[in-house]
């Protein structure tokens, strides 16, 4: 009987270690990838591109005093950067984005049933279960549940940060988002700001629908760009709705409200693509219908198709007239 015990015992023994060792060298590699992404990820808030953005900022007598806060965004500060990742391509799509705003809205508890409204139900579990491997949801009894943990009401914060990760990931882009600087005199509070091959990049960046969005806050955008003076200058609305019907007349309005009749008449708004608008020299109206990239990429390959014509001469008041 010993005879048999022993050697059974031994090859049980071995497969255990044989699993455990497996399993460990699996977390350590797991642990070099973390660590090599966020090495990448210091390189990237360290390079020198977002030194020359910083220094656009304080030529124009700008002093940011916060960049890329991370305490509204809807997911925590302890993401490591393959959750980051797996999140951002989760955020590309509109549906996803429209759930999230679904149960942002119950502002607490949800079913999965209040929050696919704009999605089909296999879709919804899908997603459901992408924001529960993430820690970002956990059952709260029942057929219920919640966000973990409930930092914010709003998508708002996580939509800027998620348009500068498109503009450092796929264009390439030095980018800061939530930017706060002193020494302005509209606010001095900007969603993202980007370099573009050395030109200065202002993205304002709308979470609510259209009829949402009312006339103060494109005056806010165009009394924001007296003080950042962008080459480029984009409003962005993250719907799939129509951007000609509302939008476009109020941003008209805003422009003719600010005419000076000594320079003539403005150009008219001019529809480059399907709902993405422009004026010169350099203000771009766009909505996220079919691809936030490719709609980002049509407004890119305009610009420098342009001749260049910063906004100081061509677009913002002289303020050595205040």
């Amino acid at each position: 009987m010993n005879s048999l015990f022993f050697p059974v015992s031994r090859c049980i023994l071995r497969k255990m270690v044989e699993k455990e060792i497996h399993l460990l060298l699996k977390n350590l590699q797991q642990e070099v990838g973390d660590l090599r992404d966020d090495i990448q990820s210091l390189k990237e808030s360290a390079s020198p591109g977002l030194g020359e953005l910083r220094g656009m900022l304080r030529r124009r007598g700008l002093a940011p005093y916060r960049e890329n806060p991370v305490h509204h965004l809807l997911f925590p500060p302890t993401f490591r950067e393959r959750e980051k990742k797996r999140f951002y391509e989760l955020f590309k799509k509109y549906s996803f984005r429209l759930f999230l705003r679904e149960i942002l809205s119950r502002q607490g508890s949800f079913r999965i049933s209040e929050v696919v409204r704009f999605s089909s139900a296999e879709t919804g579990k899908k997603y459901l279960h992408s924001l529960i491997d993430l820690g970002m949801v956990e059952p709260a009894g029942g057929t219920e549940y919640r966000l973990l943990p409930l930092r914010t009401s709003s998508l708002g914060p996580t939509l800027e940060w998620f348009l500068a990760e498109i503009l450092r990931k796929e264009f390439h882009c030095p980018a800061l988002y939530g930017l706060r600087c002193k020494g302005t005199r509209f606010g001095g509070d900007y969603d993202v700001v980007a370099s573009l091959e050395g030109r200065l990049l202002y993205l304002e960046v709308k979470s609510s629908p259209p009829k949402n969005i009312e006339g103060d806050e494109v005056h806010e955008f165009f009394s924001r760009l007296e003080d950042l003076i962008p080459q480029v200058a984009l409003f962005f609305v993250d719907t799939e709705l129509r951007l000609a019907d509302k939008i476009v007349p109020i941003f008209e309005t805003e422009r003719l409200a600010r005419r000076d009749p000594g320079n003539g008449p403005w150009p008219q708004w001019v529809k480059i693509a399907d709902e993405i608008f422009f004026a010169p020299p350099g203000i771009y109206i766009l909505n996220s219908k079919r691809s936030i990239i490719r709609n980002l990429a049509m407004c890119f390959q305009h610009h420098f198709a342009l001749p260049s014509a910063p906004f100081a001469e061509r677009n913002i008041p002289d303020r050595r007239r205040n």
